[in-house]
């Protein structure tokens, strides 16, 4: 664009973001199998099950509002916005490391898949605040007379690459 000074929203974190969307469900499914497996194969107490298979479906909707807040944004480009999303990210943190060791019987299928998870919560966390540390610095505000005088500098190498073809 001719009129803005620079993008400046976070193309590594947008594509983390769309493939983590992925990996969640991924996540989501395999957690919901391996639970079925441990349930029929594993002493589980029924409290112990019933809190543990709740926890994985509040995570994911963890995961999902996080990713939410983390698009828009990143896109938006709003502080208030990445900051929620870095929180849920902790709390989402919180979640893939109470699956990785404190759950009460961990294979190693799920410490493969929390790792996974935990380490892409933490690179877009990373992320965020690079984004937002980013966006925080003072950027020039362009007047009007400076707009249109990019707006015409644009039109003339329009007009001029037009003339060459």
């Amino acid at each position: 664009m001719f009129l803005t000074v620079s993008d400046q929203s976070s193309t590594a974190l947008h594509i983390l973001l769309h493939a983590n969307i992925t990996y969640t469900i991924l996540w989501f499914i395999l957690e919901i199998l391996l639970f079925i497996f441990k349930y029929y194969h594993l002493p589980y107490s029924s409290n112990a099950f019933g809190l543990e298979i709740s926890l994985v479906f509040m995570l994911c909707l963890n995961e999902f509002l996080r990713h939410f807040f983390g698009i828009k944004g990143n896109l938006m480009l709003r502080p208030a916005l990445l900051i929620i999303f870095i929180l849920y990210g902790l709390f989402c943190a919180v979640g893939f490391v109470f699956f990785l060791i404190l759950q009460s019987y961990v294979q190693r299928i799920e410490i493969l898949l929390s790792a996974i998870g935990l380490t892409l919560i933490l690179i877009e966390i990373l992320l965020s605040i690079i984004t937002l540390i980013r966006n925080s610095r003072a950027m020039p505000v362009l007047t009007k007379e400076q707009k249109l005088a990019r707006l015409n500098q644009a039109q003339k190498r329009f007009q001029a690459s037009i003339k060459n073809e």
